[in-house]
This record gives C-alpha cells, sequence and structure tokens, in this order.
C-alpha cells in the first residue's frame, strides 16, 4: 500500500475513475451496505462513592459508565484538545447591525462583479478585451488568497482574547458570503473567456479556486448568517481555534452541524492528484462512513483542492482533500441527532431528581435528561451550564419530555438543574474525540495535531 495507489478498500472503482476527466468532475457511486448498523443500546449503573475522573474534593458526586459501543463515533476532523488556544458556547442573536452591514457588504461585493464583467465587455478590441479579462484574472486571484489571510487572522485574533465569540462569529459568516459571490464572480469570468477569442484561461485552475471556495460556506456558517440576520432564534455555538484551524459546531432543528477549517494543515501548492487518491484519503480517514450505508459518493476534481462529498446512512459529510500535503484540511458534517452516538453517560440523584447527561465530546451533542425520582416520569426543569469555576449560565428547560440537547465545553462543566425550588448538579469531563487519523503520502497514519499545548480557555453564555 503506497501514497500513490492509496488505501485498497477503493481499488474496485479505479478503472472507472480514471476514465474520468480531472476538470470540475462529480463520481456517483451508489454502494450497498458493507457493514450492519446496530442500535444505541448501552446499560447505566451507578455508584454514588465513585466520583468523576479529575472531579476535585467539593464538587457533587458522579457516576459513569460506558455504552456497550453497538454503534460507533463517526470520525470528526477538529483541533485536537492539546491545541485548542481558546474556545467557548456561546448563545448568539439577532444583531441588526451586523445583518446591517452583512447585507451592505454583499451588495458591494456584487457591484464588483457586475463592474469587473462591465469593464471586460466595454472594451473596444479583442486584444484590449483580452488583456482586461487576464487583468481581471489576476486580481480574482489575489482576492481569494486574501480570502484565506483574512479568516487566519480572525482566528488569532480571537486566540488572543482581542476579539469576542461574537466578533470572530461575523467575520467568518462574512468570508463565507464572500466566498459564495467569489464562485459567481469565477463563473462569470470562465464564461467571458468563453467569448472571447484568442485566450483560454486555465479551467483547471478556476475548477481548484471554486473548490477551495467551498471550503468557507459549511453549515454553521449558513445557520449562523439566518441568527443575525433575524431569521433564526437564538442559537448555542461552540467554537475552538487554534494555529490558523477553527471547529464550529451548532444544533440546529434536530441536526448535530459542525465545520472544521485546518489552515495548519494546507499546503494549497502542487499538481493534482487523482481522484481515486482523494476518495481512498476519505475512505481511510472516515472508515466508519465508508463501512455503512452509502446513497451517494461524488468526488470534485480540480487543482488543489478535492472536495468528496458522501451522502449516508447516519448523516451527510464533505471532506476537502488537498492535493499537494494528500491530507485532509476541511470538512462539514451534518448528522441527525438520533445518529449521533452519546452512551457516555452521567448520572446523579439528589432532591428527587435524577439527572442524567449522554455525553460526546469537546464542541460535540449532550443530552440532559431530568426524571422524577420516585415515579420515573419527566421533569420540566430549567438548566444551567457552568464551565470549570466560572458562574452558571442558563442555556434553556428540559420540556415536557424532561430533555434538552447542548453542546459540550471543552473543559469539565457543570449540569444545574432546578424546579420548584429543588436543584440537583452534575459534573461532566467531556469524553475523548474521535478525531481523524492524518493519511500521509507514504499510505501510513498518525493523530493530527497531538502536539501538547498551553491548556484553553473556555467560557459558556
Amino acid at each position: 500500500m503506497t501514497g500513490k495507489e492509496g488505501f485498497s478498500m477503493v481499488g474496485l472503482y479505479r478503472r472507472a475513475m480514471r476514465a474520468l476527466p480531472v476538470l470540475i468532475t462529480a463520481l456517483l457511486v451508489p454502494v450497498a451496505a458493507v457493514g450492519a448498523v446496530g442500535g444505541f443500546g448501552g446499560t447505566t449503573h451507578t455508584d454514588p462513592a465513585e466520583p468523576p475522573p479529575q472531579a476535585v474534593a467539593d464538587e457533587p458526586v458522579v457516576a459513569q459508565t460506558e455504552g456497550n459501543g453497538s454503534l460507533r463515533q463517526i470520525n470528526v476532523l477538529g483541533v485536537s484538545q492539546p491545541r485548542v488556544e481558546r474556545s467557548s458556547v456561546e448563545s448568539h442573536y439577532v444583531d441588526l447591525g451586523s445583518g446591517v452591514g452583512l447585507s451592505t457588504n454583499a451588495t458591494t461585493d456584487r457591484l464588483q462583479t457586475l463592474a469587473m464583467v462591465e469593464r471586460v465587455e466595454a472594451a473596444e478590441t479583442t486584444t484590449e478585451r483580452r488583456e482586461r479579462l487576464r487583468a481581471a484574472f489576476r486580481s480574482f486571484e489575489a482576492d481569494v488568497e486574501d480570502l484565506d489571510r483574512r479568516q487566519t487572522t480572525a482566528i488569532r485574533a480571537y486566540s488572543r482574547n482581542e476579539i469576542g465569540a461574537q466578533k470572530l462569529l461575523v467575520t467568518l459568516v462574512r468570508i463565507s458570503a464572500v466566498a459564495e459571490e467569489f464562485n459567481t464572480r469565477r463563473a462569470r469570468l470562465e464564461a467571458l473567456a468563453a467569448e472571447t477569442p484568442g485566450i483560454e484561461l486555465n479551467r483547471g485552475r478556476l475548477a481548484s479556486i471554486g473548490n477551495r471556495l467551498s471550503a468557507f460556506t459549511g453549515p454553521v456558517r449558513s445557520h449562523a448568517a439566518t441568527v443575525l440576520r433575524g431569521g433564526a432564534g437564538p442559537t448555542r455555538f461552540y467554537l475552538a481555534t487554534g494555529a490558523e484551524s477553527i471547529t464550529m459546531t451548532a444544533i440546529v432543528d434536530g441536526e448535530y452541524l459542525r465545520e472544521s477549517y485546518r489552515g495548519d494543515l494546507r499546503n494549497g501548492g502542487g499538481d493534482a492528484i487523482e481522484l481515486e487518491v482523494a476518495l481512498d484519503i476519505v475512505a481511510a480517514s472516515y472508515p466508519i462512513i465508508w463501512n455503512t450505508t452509502r446513497e451517494q459518493t461524488q468526488v470534485f476534481g480540480g487543482g488543489g483542492t478535492h472536495p468528496v462529498r458522501i451522502a449516508h446512512s447516519r448523516g451527510d459529510l464533505t471532506a476537502f482533500v488537498d492535493s499537494d500535503a494528500r491530507v485532509l484540511y476541511a470538512e462539514h458534517q451534518r448528522r441527525p441527532l438520533d445518529s449521533v452516538v452519546t452512551d457516555n453517560r452521567f448520572e446523579r440523584s439528589d432532591n428527587g431528581i435524577r439527572l442524567s447527561a449522554n455525553h460526546t465530546y469537546p464542541g460535540g451533542p449532550v443530552l440532559i435528561q431530568a426524571v422524577d425520582e420516585s415515579t420515573g416520569e419527566p421533569v420540566d426543569a430549567d438548566v444551567s451550564v457552568a464551565v470549570g469555576s466560572g458562574e452558571a449560565t442558563s442555556i434553556g428547560a428540559t420540556g415536557d419530555d424532561g430533555s434538552l440537547w447542548t453542546l459540550s465545553p471543552n473543559r469539565q462543566y457543570t449540569i444545574v438543574v432546578e424546579t420548584l425550588g429543588e436543584s440537583v448538579e452534575l459534573v461532566i469531563v467531556p469524553g475523548a474525540t474521535p478525531g481523524v487519523e492524518r493519511v500521509t503520502a507514504s499510505g501510513g497514519t498518525g493523530q493530527t495535531g497531538n502536539t501538547p499545548a498551553a491548556m484553553p480557555t473556555a467560557s459558556a453564555g
């Protein structure tokens, strides 16, 4: 097994794939189920005398149990815990100022695209048109490079505590909107070139730029834009940053949304790789997805970035492969909450209330449940979360079914539920993230980003 040939699990597709062109090519591979998917099972055993790992002496006593593992966690790309420089889980609301600013900026970007088109079309000679088109393409490439730098600058400012989570979120939404407009501009450039005699822009380069821009337009940013503009209610977002990297998650309408961008892994240069190599890397990085029912697999080729999109029985994944480094550097995931494994369980009873939390990993979903200890009936209780030694902040209520989904912070936290003057507290130690392994060019693997770093800061709001 070599870096050139990739992993053997997709070798059956190679001959067919070699016949496909490399430019903006989509490969559709309907695949039958490879491995059976079990239920969510798991048995809870509580022991009031057993404290959780890392809990301090004066914190509430809890007990933890591991599930039976009948359904395994899906791997995720992200900033590994030791490398997280700053993180937060906060509610964000409609921001009229930011919403207006986003709309104004979007209009400005659209006008710039139209101005570019008008300038090329206004050329009086074919020679002048070609020169203006080449200049527009060079300017466009520089603008795309600047977009990456703008994201890195915002990430570093947040990591250094120079800006807050709200400002970072607004900046990321702004970058997403610019990326969408840039893809429109890219298409207009390609159309202008097709209409201009004697010029042929590098279509592979244009395809690569389009693939690269799509990494900035994920499901979390899309929902954040809706929230900031007032199209959706308050939403809690998890943000975690590291060197040139960010992970964002949210829970929206019964789905877990996740985006990660690892700028520290991306090289952005080198020659395009074969589509099958990109598919091999994704298959090896997400074995749980690869070995479950896949309704559709699409591989998009072109230049330095290869997006691979897989619609599968437990959700939807788009993974971005860097052609030069031959590693994943970004991912978008959308998962129904009932498909997420949350069988790491903490539980505690007090004041007639039994509180439990089935959790995953930092930035992942947590199911909080409160029931009457004597009857087992659901309890509608107010829920607050305190991160580390910070103050508890209200995050909602369990409602009629006694349950509430939320996101796990990046460090130990305490859940507090209260109803009719009675309360119970539960200390949670986040589980280990099922991180994507880095698939090297030689075919080996190793955990991405596992170098120890300073302890992260975290907050909840």
